[in-house]
Order: C-alpha cells, then structure tokens, then sequence
C-alpha cells in the first residue's frame, strides 16, 4: 500500500507532474541490489507515453540492480530557486515509481534513442542515425512501465 503524501498543499495533478519529468534535465534512478543497499544515479531520460526510457552502458551495477529487482523509481527537478530570506526552496518536483526493463529488441531499442536523441541533440536529428547505427551494439537502453506518477510545487 502506497503511503499518502504528507504535505497535500503541495500536491500536482499527475498531468503537471508529467510536465515536471518532461522538463528536467536529468532524472535520478533509484534502485536496490540483491545486497538491500539502494543506489541513485542521473540518467538522462525520455517520457513517452507511459514508460521512460534512457541509455547507459551494456554492465554496470544499474542493471545488476534491475535484473535482481526491477521495481524503480525516478525523481526529477525541474525548478529549485533558494529564498534565503524566508528559509525555504521554491521548487517543482516528480516521482515516477514503475517496473524497469532491459531493451532487447533492436527496433525499440533505436526508437528510444530516437526519442533521446530529438529531446537532447535536436540540432543534430539529421545525422542521428549515423551516430546511432554504429554504436547500437555497444549502446543499452532501458524502459520504464510507470505504475504511478506523483509531483509536488512549493511556490508562492
């Protein structure tokens, strides 16, 4: 059972935490290893539709971690202004909680990097396949099925 967020004045529709993901920059990747520590990295991230997807290498402890437990969950920021004077950040925040997937199948794996590619290099789409294509083999990408969404404002 899902707990309540604490503080419900601050509390976004799941369209506006949707907005937020898409916004951010990056978003930091939370798993668990089969040894119970949890593990945050930045990954740079695409929202389509109802998954995320982002790229990173072919090992590492991220897919170790996905393939003893690939229940997740992503943060993002897509605002953070500090008031000193009022002792508090003005901030826009998300949370996507989902089930983390692997890419095998190499049309997906492509259209991801698409996807990647239009929102980060969107000067660059003309060749994008010509920088994909050779490093596809070398290049992991995984997906994440959202199974919920929640963001929280603190603005004035």
């Amino acid at each position: 059972m899902r707990k309540e967020m604490r503080r419900k004045d601050r509390l976004v529709t799941k369209d506006m935490a949707r907005e937020i993901m898409q916004k951010s920059e990056y978003g930091m990747l939370c798993t668990v290893g089969s040894d119970g520590y949890p593990y945050a990295i930045a990954v740079s991230h695409i929202l389509h539709e109802n998954c995320i997807y982002f790229h990173c290498a072919l090992e590492g402890r991220k897919l170790e971690n996905i393939k003893d437990n690939p229940k997740v969950s992503m943060s993002f920021v897509s605002k953070a202004h500090v008031e000193q004077e009022n002792y508090t950040v003005r901030y826009e925040s998300a949370v996507a909680e989902g089930t983390a997937n692997i890419v095998e199948d190499e049309d997906e794996k492509l259209y991801a990097l698409k996807l990647i590619c239009e929102r980060y290099s969107p000067d660059m789409l003309a060749n994008h396949l010509d920088h994909i294509q050779p490093r596809l083999k070398r290049t992991g990408v995984c997906r994440i099925d959202i199974e919920h969404i929640s963001g929280k404002v603190n603005s004035r």
